[in-house]
């Protein structure tokens, strides 16, 4: 008997190995793929960082090398001789209402569609995924907009990015649809009011799912160059994304001040990312165990 078990554990020990030896490659493969991407997109991060940092002598003699001296003072001239400083409160202020804009009006929108309190839910939702795959009508919202005595305001261009809520949608119609139906029940029974509900119960549910939507549209809005250039000709209302157009068409030969402005210009994203990593990575896996 005592031969028996000991032969069983090392046939299984034996397996296991075997296992063990066919995954080993597999991860192997995996860690360098993993590698090599982080490699593409760290390494031209960290060059314009070091030519953020470096004089024009050194960037001119050795633009690759490490800085030395490091000079913090490309980037306060660059942030002065761009006037970076209205253009960045203009993008806070976009972005802000924007995302909560966004964020409010696509819960509003997929809450019914999720819950099919319309019989042709299906047709709106077929109608919202539609404009995933469509281009963005550019002519028509810029009639829009001026018919509305809109153009060139920042209500107009705050107003065109909450009306883009088609991926907002897709992604918090799956997330309501995997919150159960008692809960309606038991906050109507309780007398509890429709849009009451929805703030106070759908939304604090929908966290992961709302810190999902809000970085993709907060990277959009920050990102976005085409809309100011047609939406806001005034100078004095654009985004720091046609700031920094706008410098580096100006100062196209100082490379160590574009490359101030673009780090200043990435800084905050990164930041957003980092604090809000764990919500997005909780929304994407509680996403895939609901589907």
């Amino acid at each position: 008997m005592i031969e028996q078990r000991s032969i069983e554990k090392a046939v299984a020990k034996r397996s296991s190995l075997r296992l063990e030896l066919r995954v080993r490659p597999g991860a192997l493969g995996g860690h360098v793929i993993m590698l090599l991407l982080f490699l593409i997109y760290a390494i031209p991060l960290v060059f314009v960082l070091f030519v953020a940092v470096e004089s024009n002598q050194q960037f001119n003699t050795n633009a690759a090398a490490l800085p030395s001296p490091v000079l913090l003072s490309n980037f306060p001239k660059a942030w002065v001789q761009g006037t970076f400083g209205s253009y960045f409160g203009n993008t806070l202020l976009y972005t802000f209402t924007v995302v909560i804009g966004t964020l409010v009006v696509a819960t509003l929108a997929a809450y019914p569609i999720a819950r099919k309190h319309v019989r042709v839910s299906n047709a709106f939702y077929l109608l919202f995924l539609s404009g995933l795959l469509l281009p963005a009508g550019i002519i028509p919202q810029f009639f829009v907009l001026n018919a509305l005595g809109l153009y060139d305001t920042r209500v107009g261009y705050i107003m065109l990015w909450i009306s883009r809520i088609a991926l907002p949608i897709f992604i918090l119609t799956g997330f309501i649809q995997g919150i159960s139906p008692e809960l309606d029940d038991a906050a109507a029974i309780d007398g509890c009011g429709y849009l009451r509900y929805i703030f106070q119960v759908i939304m604090p549910l929908l966290q992961p799912a709302l810190a999902v939507v809000g970085l993709i549209v907060s990277i959009h809005v920050w990102n976005d160059i085409i809309g100011p250039v047609i939406f806001l000709p005034s100078n004095d209302i654009k985004p720091i994304s046609a700031g920094l157009f706008q410098f580096y068409s100006e100062f196209t030969a100082q490379w160590t001040l574009i490359g101030a402005a673009i780090v200043m210009t990435a800084s905050p994203l990164v930041l957003l990312f980092l604090f809000t990593q764990r919500y997005i990575v909780a929304g994407i896996t509680s996403g895939a165990l609901k589907g």
